[in-house]
């Protein structure tokens, strides 16, 4: 699905589903290794012993998903890919958000989560 043809419905209701999978995946997290809220069409994952933040954000106007971890120095761009049924990075290197955000998880909490 291209762009042109992504409406801001379905951008959105694919963004929810991550975003409600990755929230749920925090449920039994402890607070003091790591905390993630929604809000304003972002979703934020604190690591207070790594000062530490990731934050994935819509960008309805390019229909992206943008991915920021300040810490690494690391931003991507993901585009929804209906053939896949996932996000993708738009540079088409092949990386998949939830993969890569799981990896990144993994790294900097210890911890693997499930979403």
């Amino acid at each position: 699905m291209t762009l042109q043809s992504l409406s801001e419905t379905e951008f959105r209701a694919n963004l929810d589903a991550l975003f409600k999978r990755i929230q749920a995946a925090f449920d039994a997290v402890d607070p003091d290794d790591a905390e993630c809220e929604v809000q304003f069409g972002a979703l934020t994952v604190l690591l207070p012993r790594k000062k530490s933040k990731v934050i994935l954000s819509a960008q309805p106007s390019v229909r992206q998903l943008w991915m920021a971890v300040a810490s690494r120095g690391i931003a991507h761009h993901f585009d929804w890919n209906a053939g896949a049924g996932q996000w993708l990075d738009d540079k088409g290197r092949g990386i998949e958000v939830e993969s890569y955000f799981k990896t990144l998880l993994k790294e900097e909490m210890g911890a693997e989560l499930s979403f």
